[in-house]
């Protein structure tokens, strides 16, 4: 189930939503380079845990990094890792 969390920055304090996880048909997944997420349509099928699963959608539409499973979600203001997330979701989605 995906789910919007409100969400702070730990180094410059910015408040944002941050999307996470997926559903019957997406799954949010993070870029790289500017650290934000996007929902790959995957048709119902789990992405798993590999970038290189069939249909795979890897670049990002704003910036043109890597999107991947692997990348951590990051500050759209400065960039960084250290978030502070909501453990109550604002709005779940499937």
């Amino acid at each position: 189930m995906g789910q919007i969390n409100a969400t702070t920055c730990q180094d410059c304090g910015h408040h944002f939503e941050l999307r996470l996880g997926g559903g019957f048909i997406a799954q949010v997944v993070f870029c790289e380079d500017c650290g934000r997420g996007e929902a790959v349509f995957h048709g119902g099928k789990s992405l798993g845990e590999r970038d290189d699963e069939p249909g795979w959608s890897g670049r990002c539409p704003r910036c043109h990094g890597r999107l991947s499973l692997r990348a951590r979600a990051r500050c759209p203001r400065c960039r960084s890792t250290r978030l502070d997330v909501d453990e109550e979701p604002t709005v779940l989605w499937d």
